[in-house]
């Protein structure tokens, strides 16, 4: 790669985004796997806290997994303990997701991992830069779940 292509891709903040996802992902990964649980598990734990009951679809839809894919998910989840399901699974009926006492646990040991993550010092940010990053993110995310017509102009 060249020195113009390179600096191309730095100019792209899309690019960069990625970048960065990665590098902070990697770390929350390496966490959590000592936990036996992943990403997309940490983010599952996440939507059912404080008692919400969720279907597969809405979990999938929040944690940016196809739908087809959650079921593995949860089963998995469901395997060890971490979840339980309201009832016993039928197609086409609603069949609410919650936390067990044990995917609580899970939840508090995970986020802890997760909230570790934020320290960016040895990245070259410090703590102000880092929450800063962090708004700017969110910022970005929850103009993205307004629908389109409700923008501003």
């Amino acid at each position: 790669m060249d020195a113009d292509t390179h600096d191309g891709l730095d100019l792209v903040l899309g690019w960069n985004a990625v970048k960065v996802g990665r590098v902070i992902g990697a770390r929350i990964t390496a966490g959590l796997a000592d936990h036996g649980i992943g990403l997309v598990q940490f983010g599952v734990l996440s939507c059912l806290a404080h008692g919400a009951a969720l279907t597969s679809a809405e979990i999938a839809r929040a944690v940016f997994v196809r739908p087809q894919s959650m079921a593995q998910v949860l089963d998995g989840m469901e395997e060890q303990g971490l979840i339980r399901r309201a009832s016993a699974r039928s197609k086409g009926r609603r069949n609410p997701v919650q936390l067990t006492g044990d995917g609580e646990d899970t939840l508090e040991t995970a986020l802890a991992i997760a909230l570790a993550s934020n320290d960016l010092t040895s990245l070259g940010l410090d703590r102000a830069e880092s929450d800063r990053l962090n708004d700017l993110l969110l910022t970005v995310i929850r103009a993205a779940e307004v629908p389109p017509e409700q923008h501003s102009p």
